[in-house]
């Protein structure tokens, strides 16, 4: 299945659906340019807000996920 990507708004709830959503997508991207694919990705939410997380990728190493707010 296709990926759909939300489009979030203001006081939007994060539901497990949603936060779903996004890590099958993550997990279907192919391979980028250094060879790494992505594993998973786990997120950290604070009052309902996503604050930061990491990304796993398929060589057992991570990287951290930064939030920027618009």
């Amino acid at each position: 299945m296709a990926y759909t990507a939300k489009q979030w708004k203001d006081g939007d709830v994060i539901t497990k659906e949603a936060l779903n959503n996004i890590e099958q997508g993550i997990v279907n991207v192919p391979a980028g340019p250094t060879g790494k694919g992505v594993k998973g990705i786990a997120l950290t939410t604070t009052d309902g807000k996503v604050t930061g997380g990491t990304v796993a990728f398929d060589d057992n190493s991570t990287g951290a996920v930064t939030v920027t707010e618009a």
